[in-house]
């Protein structure tokens, strides 16, 4: 209709102006109404129907050759220019429209799928101002916090949700982070609303926005999930080195009773000869004393014994206290002595040079030492012909570990089952579970070491382990 009244008005008005510069607001109404093509489409019509006014009004006139006619056409081409310009701007203002809309749908999107992607992995994006501590969190921190959105964040309260236990190293390093402008990397605990706990951890990377100002940016991740995991794993992975304890005493049975009977049978004796010297007509006094002490010796020989068994059979929970890991050696070795006279295994012990403290758990770490100890004497069972020799080497290495190594003799380990040898359920023995050399990898890299078999077919086989000194670790 306005298009109408301007073609009207330009063609029956005898008006000295350029009307058709009117078009132009049809052109500009045309840019939010219609696609590209119609808005080209608008412009050349308003353009044609600019000439075709001019011709209705002006045609006759103008074949004549009038000379008063040229200011009309002079009207015209401003008409035309200024529709044509209008319309190259409209042009031009409608892709940028239509590439910022698409940037905007992207953006939504995008923000859409990050905060999918939080709900789904139970992450959340926070933001920290320094030094006026003011924060910002994104929709998956305050789910994780459990708190709406009338609540404005603050440090304050993030520290009034920190565990109490947590707290002083959570502002500690809060303080570090301001000061020495380092990334942040932590893991603390939430209190929740209903009293229980979660474990978060937070990643964050200082930033400077145009200003100047100092920004922390970055993530908050609820792994509690993770945490008790792990938590559960360690309890399944304690159960399950108890059993194979258990199951490692259930196989030396035969020994652990010899151990036991050898001392027993030593007091029956001494016993039997103290009463004999006391029958005599003249008690001799010295000899009962002596048999009594040597009762004594063989009744502490026979405790010691029970008690290394105890220990190794209780089940407790790991102590990580710094341990001497000779005097560790030493007493597994006190409980494998029959094993090594039964299968005429020669023990071949190394001596000690510098500190061979580390930090750990005694019992376990008996464990892996006497499962070691077994393996090596099972593996040189079936050899005829030669001696057999089990060397241990106790070192303290020049990086700062603490290195035990107990080479055998015996056949030797194939490359083929040279790489399985740590993977559970892995056995080269018909009546193994093949589970006693990953627990003891699992051991020792709770105990931050590493443990590795060395072998050669005909040549026997080395298994050895590392673990960090004491003294490595509180430095």
């Amino acid at each position: 209709m306005l298009t109408l009244a301007i073609f009207l008005t330009d063609w029956l008005s005898s008006l000295d102006v350029a009307i058709a510069v009117l078009y132009v607001t049809v052109i500009l109404m045309s840019e939010d109404l219609l696609s590209k093509r119609g808005l080209v489409i608008a412009t050349v019509g308003c353009g044609a129907l600019t000439l075709l006014a001019y011709l209705l009004t002006h045609g006759l006139e103008w074949s004549r050759g009038t000379v008063w006619l040229i200011p009309a056409f002079g009207r015209c081409l401003v008409s035309l220019c200024a529709i044509a310009i209008t319309g190259f701007l409209a042009l031009k203002n409608k892709a940028s429209k239509e590439a910022l809309q698409t940037q905007v749908r992207l953006l939504h999107r995008s923000e859409v799928l990050l905060a999918g992607a939080q709900r789904l992995s139970l992450t959340g994006s926070i933001g920290l101002k320094m030094p006026s501590a003011e924060m910002c969190w994104s929709d998956g921190a305050r789910r994780i916090f459990q708190v709406d959105e009338a609540l404005n964040p603050s440090l304050e309260y993030v520290f009034s949700r920190v565990h109490p236990e947590d707290i002083h190293g959570f502002k500690r390093l809060i303080h570090e982070a301001y000061v020495q402008h380092a990334p942040v990397d932590t893991e603390f605990r939430l209190i929740m609303p209903d009293g229980s706990s979660k474990f978060l951890r937070m990643l964050a990377q200082q930033i400077h926005d145009a200003s100047g100002d100092c920004e922390y940016v970055g993530a908050l991740m609820d792994v509690t999930a993770t945490k008790l995991a792990e938590e559960a794993l360690h309890r399944s992975q304690a159960q399950l080195a108890h059993v194979t304890r258990v199951t490692m005493l259930g196989e030396m049975a035969a020994s652990i009773a010899h151990e036991v009977n050898q001392p027993l049978s030593a007091m029956t004796t001494n016993a039997e000869a103290g009463l004999r010297w006391l029958d005599r007509e003249v008690p001799d006094v010295a000899e009962v004393r002596s048999a009594i002490e040597r009762i004594k010796g063989e009744a502490h020989r026979a405790s010691e014994v029970i008690r290394r068994i105890r220990v190794l059979s209780r089940k407790t929970d790991p102590r990580h206290v710094s341990t001497n890991l000779q005097d560790v050696l030493v007493e597994s070795i006190a409980l494998v002595r029959r094993e090594l006279m039964r299968h005429r295994v020669i023990l071949d012990l190394k001596p000690v040079q510098g500190s061979v403290e580390v930090k750990g758990d005694r019992v376990q770490l008996q464990q892996v030492i006497i499962n070691l100890l077994m393996n090596a004497m099972q593996a040189m069972a079936g050899m005829h012909g030669k001696n057999r020799t089990l060397a241990v080497h106790l070192t303290a290495a020049p990086q700062g570990d603490v290195l035990l190594s107990i080479q055998d003799n015996g056949p030797g380990i194939s490359a083929a089952n040279l790489s399985s040898l740590f993977i559970p359920f892995f056995t080269t023995k018909p009546e193994g579970m093949g589970m006693g050399l990953s627990i003891c990898r699992s051991i020792i890299e709770a105990h931050g070491g590493r443990i590795w078999v060395e072998s050669e077919l005909g040549h026997g086989a080395t298994l050895s382990f590392s673990l960090p000194a004491s003294e490595r670790i509180r430095s």
